[in-house]
């Protein structure tokens, strides 16, 4: 019987040490109260997208022109990749190649983009 009242008690007493009460706050206007337990967490990176311009070296075939701009864009991705520190390279986009003719000569460009996180401090 001394057991059960003492298991009781205990338990009472662990039950307050839970609770959380709030007193005393006007409420007349935008009032936000928010209870966590542990630690706040610090968002530590910011996503960055950056879009830049991408072009193949001027053919005077389209067909060439459109090799050309895949080896620039595939040059633009290598570089990009090792200047990769911290892997904070998220995704790469060479874009939507266009093609244009201009004085007998083709040229192939698009817009390329990038997702980067970047450290905040």
């Amino acid at each position: 019987m001394l057991k059960m009242v003492l298991a009781f008690c205990l338990m009472g007493s662990f039950a307050f040490a839970q609770t959380m009460g709030v007193k005393d706050i006007p409420a007349d206007g935008e009032t936000t109260i928010e209870i966590k337990k542990g630690s706040k967490a610090k968002n530590e990176y910011e996503v960055v997208t950056s879009e830049d311009e991408i072009e193949g070296d001027a053919a005077p075939l389209l067909k060439d022109a459109r090799v050309n701009w895949k080896k620039a864009c595939a040059e633009w991705k290598t570089e990009t990749k090792e200047l990769n520190k911290e892997n904070q390279v998220l995704t790469l986009n060479c874009g939507k190649m266009v093609c244009a003719t201009v004085s007998m000569e083709s040229t192939c460009r698009s817009q390329s983009k990038v997702k980067i996180k970047t450290r905040i401090k």
